[in-house]
């Protein structure tokens, strides 16, 4: 069987996933390792407001805050909500607004968080900032026409929004729609280019075929950084144009800086089949294998291996076993057809 036959059958079968928008503070994280002090906090959440106002309200809001830096948000709310109910200025309350959907939102409760954006962008109706939280909000959820339209009416207002460019290159990017992705990621100054930005530009051009493109945005960036996936997606890029060389420089580079990589082990080892050197793939698969023993591919590939190395008993029990654990039907029939062609050996 031919090699590159072998290669591509593998490479169909892994689907590896990888942005998203928005704060990630872990709220389980928070509470576990925060020493505040409950008792503390339930004290102090009774603000005298009979105090001078201006005076209080500052107290409240800096409660509030103590909070979300702990993270417990459920007692930020209620302290907002406290906050509300006293007669403020229409600034403020848009502020408090905004603050309280990135609450909800860092919560996970959507809704909840849309429906405080909508009620700053109705006391603001022009306010880019606030649309973009919301077409965040809205791409968080799949929702990609109505975050499109928030973003495009963020643009209107400042046509030189790095979050509505951003939001709109990520929600292309996401969609497999590349063209657009870039139109969209090139609008950012490259000063404001952040990790993921550079990654999904050079998977965007990567799949345009603009290889070029996509290592000129990769090559700077790790020129100043040790970065074991763009390293490896720089090696992907390499092998996409046939330089195995190349592309095998790239994945060792990866894997010295992060070992233990299933991933970079499955393709490596498929460049060294590509390219002859059937014991550095052997070993490879075989450490792929250690690591995660449950896909298909990567016994079809040891009993591809196995057959080129003359060990037709080992070749049939991989075979066999890719067939037991193949879980589409064209790994399946790939599977059986070689098990057939093993059992005339």
């Amino acid at each position: 069987m031919n090699s590159l036959k072998f290669c591509t059958i593998l490479l169909m079968v892994f689907i590896f996933a990888g942005g998203s928008f928005g704060l990630k503070a872990n709220l389980e994280e928070h509470q576990k390792k925060s020493s505040y002090s409950k008792a503390l906090a339930e004290s102090l959440i009774e603000v005298n407001i009979v105090k001078n106002k201006k005076e209080s309200l500052k107290e409240l809001d800096l409660l509030a805050k103590s909070f979300i830096e702990k993270g417990f948000y459920n007692r930020a709310l209620d302290v907002y909500d406290k906050i509300l109910r006293q007669k403020l200025p229409r600034k403020k309350v848009f502020e408090y607004y905004v603050i309280i959907g990135d609450l909800y939102n860092l919560k996970k409760d959507y809704n909840l968080s849309l429906d405080y954006y909508k009620k700053a962008l109705y006391i603001r109706k022009n306010n880019a900032e606030v649309m973009v939280k919301i077409g965040k909000t809205f791409f968080e959820v799949n929702l990609f026409e109505l975050a499109e339209k928030m973003f495009l009416a963020a643009l209107k207002i400042d046509k030189k929004s790095i979050k509505a460019n951003r939001g709109l290159g990520d929600l292309f990017y996401k969609q497999g729609i590349y063209e657009k992705a870039i139109n969209y990621y090139i609008k950012i100054p490259k000063e404001f280019y952040e990790r993921e930005i550079i990654r999904n530009m050079a998977d965007s051009y990567k799949n345009l075929n603009k290889i070029n493109e996509a290592m000129d945005i990769l090559e700077p960036f790790l020129e100043k950084h040790i970065d074991y996936e763009l390293t490896f997606d720089m090696g992907l890029i390499y092998m996409s144009i046939d330089n195995y060389e190349k592309a095998k420089e790239w994945l060792l580079k990866s894997l010295e800086i992060k070992a233990n990589n299933f991933k970079n082990y499955v393709y490596l080892a498929s460049l060294y089949d590509l390219t002859g050197e059937h014991k550095k793939a052997i070993d490879l698969f075989n450490k792929a294998y250690n690591l995660d023993s449950s896909y298909a591919s990567v016994d079809f590939m040891r009993a591809s291996l196995a057959y080129k190395t003359g060990r037709i008993r080992e070749a049939k029990m991989y075979a066999n076993e890719s067939y037991k654990k193949a879980k589409s039907v064209f790994v399946k029939d790939q599977a059986k057809k070689l098990i057939e062609f093993l059992n005339k050996k």
